[in-house]
């Protein structure tokens, strides 16, 4: 069975993301901002290791990584983000910006960094980030919404480098759109939909796909 690392198991996504894992037998170290509230990834049955993990502090990374000993991560999958608030222009709330910079594009660099050795020793060698089409320069038809476009952004410029500084390592680096998932008000994706479908991705992909785009269809989305 592989070995996964999932960060943003406090709720939505994250937390499905490590249901459907460790229902099928796989181990699943499942990171929390806060761990003692996270009573939905707590319940989950199945080998999962709920660990407190900020995405800012690179010190608690590095402490993380350390605790692996070494063992192999089959799938690094970056899910942890901020979303909200989107204030319109004139409007910019520049310390909420740094914040959600930190948390969606430096932290999931710092730990691909950090895991590097994890990933190249396992037998899967994927590094997953969950990104947005909000992040999609071609898409973007109707403005606003600076911080976390930005950091979406960002955050694909990140996969794709990391898809050619990796390939001669045979590592496999995604990213993965997963709808307007019901994650939050008028959400019109089904939790379980969105995550299934974005594994599926996962599974198609393998090592022979990589600094790609997809959405939870598997659906490749322009930069």
């Amino acid at each position: 069975m592989a070995t996964i690392v999932i960060t943003g198991c406090d709720t939505g996504l994250g937390v499905e993301f490590a249901r459907q894992y460790a229902a099928e037998g796989h181990k699943v170290y499942a990171t929390c901002l806060a761990p003692e509230a996270a009573h939905e990834t707590r319940a989950i049955a199945g080998d999962v290791e709920v660990i407190k993990l900020d995405m800012t502090d690179h010190a608690g990374i590095e402490a993380f990584a350390t605790s692996l000993g070494g063992r192999p991560v089959d799938i690094l999958l970056n899910n942890a983000g901020i979303g909200r608030p989107h204030p319109p222009f004139g409007e910019t709330d520049y310390a909420n910006w740094r914040r959600i910079l930190e948390t969606n594009l430096i932290g999931p660099m710092k730990l691909a960094e950090t895991l590097v050795e994890n990933v190249a020793a396992s037998e899967l060698k994927i590094m997953a980030f969950v990104s947005s089409r909000m992040g999609s320069i071609a898409l973007n038809q109707s403005g606003g919404s600076y911080a976390y476009r930005s950091s979406k952004a960002g955050l694909n410029m990140v996969v794709k480098g990391l898809a050619i500084d990796l390939a001669p390592r045979h590592i496999s680096v995604i990213a993965l759109h997963p709808g307007w998932a019901a994650t939050e008000p008028g959400g019109r994706v089904p939790v379980e939909e969105s995550v299934a479908g974005m594994r599926g991705v996962l599974h198609r992909a393998g090592r022979h796909h990589t600094g790609i785009f997809q959405t939870y269809h598997d659906q490749p989305l322009p930069w």
